[in-house]
């Protein structure tokens, strides 16, 4: 089952070790802080996220897009209306990943 999530993408300022180029209408693969799965095991997992548009304002950095586990075995009951996660891109911190609402699940 694949569950499919809106959400809001709340991206690390630049200076503060955030992406200088926000990804755009093109998958961008990211890995999630230590998240429990059904069986109780901590790891991290992969999301994918879709960007559709990003807004950026004075100190403020956000995208709007879905966004997706890559595996089937990830807890996908985590991507809930309103749970947020914290992402990196390696081991770098690069955003805050807020769930707007459920539109899929396959």
């Amino acid at each position: 089952m694949r569950k499919t999530v809106e959400v809001a993408v709340h991206w690390t300022d630049e200076h503060l070790g955030g992406k200088a180029v926000l990804p755009d209408k093109t998958p961008y693969y990211v890995t999630t802080d230590l998240l429990k799965n059904e069986s109780g095991i901590e790891t991290n997992w992969s999301l994918v996220l879709e960007i559709e548009r990003n807004t950026e304002d004075v100190g403020s950095r956000t995208g709007l897009g879905k966004a997706y586990f890559l595996v089937e075995s990830a807890p996908s009951s985590l991507l809930r209306k309103g749970h947020s996660l914290s992402v990196y891109e390696g081991g770098r911190y690069v955003a805050v990943v807020e769930v707007v609402e459920v539109v899929d699940v396959v």
